[in-house]
C-alpha cells in the first residue's frame, strides 16, 4: 500500500524509511505536509459508575487518566497530568532584596517556543 500511496502523490522514485508503525493516513499526512500531531490525554469521568475492574482497564490505557467530579476523585492528578502534558512551567518573580510573592506566578510553557529561564 506505500507504493500505491506514493504513486498517487506523485512521488514515483523515493527511499521511505519507517522508524516506528504507522498507518497510511499517517504517511499520507507526512506527504500532505500540512498536519500536526499534537499531544492527547484522554478522562475518562464517572468512575463511581462502574466497576473496580473497568477503572483499572482505563486506567491502564497509554496517555489515560480517571476520575470523578461527583465524588472528587483524582482531579488533583488529572491537573497534574495536564500541566504535565501542557509542560506549564510556574515562575515567581521578585523585586530585588525583597522576598518572592508566590500569590501571582507567571505561567510560561515549555513546549512551543523552547521558552527557557535564568
Amino acid at each position: 500500500t506505500v507504493k500505491a500511496i506514493l504513486q498517487q502523490y506523485k512521488v514515483h522514485n523515493a527511499e521511505v524509511l519507517f522508524r516506528e508503525d504507522a498507518s497510511p493516513d499517517e504517511l499520507i499526512d507526512i506527504i500532505e505536509g500540512n498536519r500536526k500531531y499534537v499531544k492527547c490525554l484522554y478522562c475518562y469521568n464517572k468512575i463511581d459508575m462502574v466497576s473496580i475492574e473497568e477503572v483499572d482497564e482505563l486506567a491502564r490505557r497509554p496517555d489515560s487518566t480517571v476520575l470523578s467530579c461527583y465524588k472528587n476523585l483524582n482531579k488533583d492528578y488529572l491537573i497534574e497530568k495536564i500541566w504535565e502534558y501542557l509542560e506549564l512551567v510556574r515562575i515567581y518573580t521578585k523585586p530585588r532584596g525583597q522576598p518572592p510573592d508566590f500569590s501571582e506566578p507567571v505561567v510560561l510553557t515549555k513546549g512551543r517556543y523552547g521558552c527557557t529561564v535564568e
